[in-house]
């Protein structure tokens, strides 16, 4: 029988390696689209998130996504030349505090929310494709939040010039309501497609690994018995 300090160095153990794998797909299996103006389809970068929080629960998964957030925020620092050049992009040091809150540390600690999906299927790949819509929707509403309250402004830009089809936005939707669906739709562009490869990763890796996925399950919303 496993003791508790045992249990607890798999969780770290398991969690690091997913962590890293995570990582790994973010930084080297992505589109960068220019066609969509910001954001990136990985595949399947956040499922092993989503695997994470439906072993171990909510609570755990969203401290991992906390940690792959920042991860990610700095290896996008890297890229941009370091933090002074992030502060600078994101037009000053405040705007990039709510950045840094709303699209690294909310937004991927609330990929943790797929460890609800145990809840309401007790088939383990139904679980994980669930598991993660739950997650990245989340993900999606604090992408869509940051962009309607940080970066609304660029909106008659992009419904002007950055993309052919957005006079009609442009004709209709005015103020506070031209940001939101600004919002929804520029985040939508890459969510949407990482939300349904990764529900779609999620039901093969279910079926392949749920021997495994079942192992050490410590999330309190999965059923005993799980098919």
């Amino acid at each position: 029988m496993q003791t508790n300090q045992n249990k607890t160095i798999l969780r770290l153990t398991e969690s690091g390696i997913l962590l890293a794998i995570g990582i790994l797909l973010d930084t080297f299996l992505k589109f960068d689209a220019t066609w969509l103006y910001g954001g990136s389809i990985t595949a399947c970068s956040m499922l092993p998130l989503v695997i994470i929080a439906y072993k171990y629960g909510v609570a755990w998964g969203s401290l991992s996504g906390v940690v792959h957030g920042l991860i990610t925020m700095m290896i996008s620092g890297g890229r941009a030349g370091g933090l002074a050049a992030m502060i600078e992009e994101n037009g000053g040091l405040v705007t990039f505090i709510w950045v840094l809150l709303l699209d690294y540390i909310l937004a991927f600690a609330a990929v943790g929310l797929a460890g609800f999906a145990p809840k309401f299927t007790n088939s383990v790949p139904s679980a994980l494709m669930l598991g993660a819509v739950f997650g990245l929707v989340g993900r999606f509403i604090f992408h869509v939040l940051s962009g309607f309250l940080l970066f609304g402004g660029y909106a008659e830009w992009f419904f002007g010039e950055a993309v052919t089809w957005g006079g009609w936005f442009l004709e209709n939707l005015h103020g506070q309501l031209l940001y939101f669906v600004y919002s929804v739709i520029y985040n939508g562009l890459y969510m949407v497609p990482e939300i349904i490869i990764t529900a779609a990763g999620g039901l093969l890796v279910g079926n392949a690994l749920k021997p495994q996925l079942l192992k050490n399950r410590t999330n309190r919303w999965a059923k005993k018995e799980t098919k």
